[in-house]
């Protein structure tokens, strides 16, 4: 058990075992001792599928912890060695573990959220539009947080949307890694089904979203399309863009704090949908 400025950290809890490989997450908890059941945020690192660390997430993790939330920090497996949907059914399940634990951690089952960056995006995305029906606990997240969100991983879309962009090459290869099949017409429903655009229903989790302007990686026209149609389906969401900002937070000063305005916001929204 860790501590972080009075917020306790308890690491690499083991929520899943598949095969050899065991699947940590790490708890951070609020300073003050809880009278009731707490909400909870699952967060999710970026990394293209492939790399990262739950660590990533800490300082978001800290600051979400010290509104009073419990905060599940989740390791996931990695492409290439792991296509998807190995990614999502890790995912899933440490929404399901935490549920199954709630009374040990005084959670409250009913008011888990997600936030999550780039391919942790797509992952808490997924989350807050399918559930795996064929689990006696639900994997749904009652609400949504994506930073730069993968929306439409087909590979036609991400190269129009990515032309002059330097990084398409590398884009390609991620995604190709990730679904570990080349796209055509007879993959075409599995890009779809590893895209959350293409799950979106009426009674889905609302959705607040952020998204660069002039991000290079991930298109802030993904966050347009899935706020499109999550609107059309008459789901709760809302975009943040935040202008001269790409995909990477080595920015100016002002760019920054325009971010952090904007995760301030989610904060709101996160309280909005789990603190009533």
């Amino acid at each position: 058990m860790g501590c972080h400025r009075e917020v306790s950290v308890q690491q690499n809890i083991v929520y899943r075992q598949v095969g050899d490989t065991q699947l940590e997450l790490d708890l951070y908890f609020p300073p003050s001792k809880p009278k009731n059941p707490r909400p909870a945020v699952i967060v999710l690192h970026g990394g293209a599928w492939r790399h990262g660390d739950k660590g990533d997430m800490m300082e978001v993790a800290i600051k979400l912890a010290k509104r009073g939330y419990v905060v599940a920090s989740v390791g996931y497996r990695f492409a290439p060695a792991w296509p998807f949907p190995a990614q999502l059914e890790d995912v899933q399940a440490a929404v399901r573990w935490l549920r199954q634990h709630a009374k040990e951690y005084q959670i409250e089952p009913e008011k888990i959220g997600g936030l999550g960056a780039s391919a942790g995006a797509h992952l808490v995305a997924l989350l807050g539009l399918v559930d795996d029906e064929s689990q006696s606990v639900s994997s749904k997240v009652a609400c949504v947080v994506s930073l730069a969100v993968p929306a439409d991983l087909r590979l036609p879309t991400c190269r129009a949307e990515l032309a002059d962009s330097p990084e398409l090459e590398v884009v390609e290869q991620w995604l190709l890694d990730f679904i570990g099949h080349p796209y055509n017409a007879e993959t075409d429903q599995l890009w779809r089904a590893a895209s959350p655009l293409f799950h979106v229903r009426t009674g889905a989790a609302p959705f607040f979203m952020i998204h660069g302007a002039v991000d290079q990686v991930v298109s802030i026209k993904q966050s347009e399309a899935l706020l499109k149609a999550l609107k059309a389906n008459r789901v709760k969401v809302e975009l943040r863009p935040i202008p001269d900002l790409g995909h990477s937070l080595d920015v100016k000063p002002k760019v920054l704090y325009r971010f952090w305005q904007a995760i301030r916001a989610s904060f709101r929204f996160l309280d909005q949908h789990l603190k009533k």
